[in-house]
């Protein structure tokens, strides 16, 4: 398998770019993105691992984050390769997918998963929660 590797700025261009032809809609397609890099991310987890140890060890390895920690319905993500300081709005929609995604595959149920805080807009790290539907 092969990798390409892309940086942090290449990431916001692109959002730039994709935001300023279809404004906000392109977000539904970043996390749809996300949802089916998750399932590649899965498949890479360890026979007998925790599944979301084992996607952390994997977000990291692959530069997605620096930090991510998985605790009960939340997600707190520091070095978002998403991240975009000094925007208004959160910008980490393809990670949500990624993460969402992997908490369906881990509850074997549908979820939503709602970026509550980004290091985007000035927190210190992204947090994200599970919404009850």
């Amino acid at each position: 398998m092969r990798y390409v590797r892309i940086s942090q700025d290449e990431f916001s261009s692109v959002r730039k770019l994709y935001e300023s032809v279809m404004a906000y809609a392109c977000h539904g397609l970043f996390f749809r993105e996300g949802q089916s890099i998750a399932d590649g991310i899965a498949k890479e987890v360890e026979r007998g691992e925790d599944l979301l140890n084992g996607a952390r060890r994997v977000l990291i390895a692959r530069g997605w984050v620096e930090d991510v920690q998985f605790s009960g319905g939340q997600v707190k993500v520091r070095g978002s390769i998403e991240v975009s300081p000094g925007s208004e709005a959160e910008t980490c929609h393809r990670l949500r997918g990624v993460l969402a995604r992997l908490y369906e595959i881990h509850m074997k149920d549908k979820v939503k998963l709602a970026e509550v805080e980004c290091e985007s807009t000035g927190s210190h790290e992204c947090l994200f929660r599970l919404e009850v539907t």
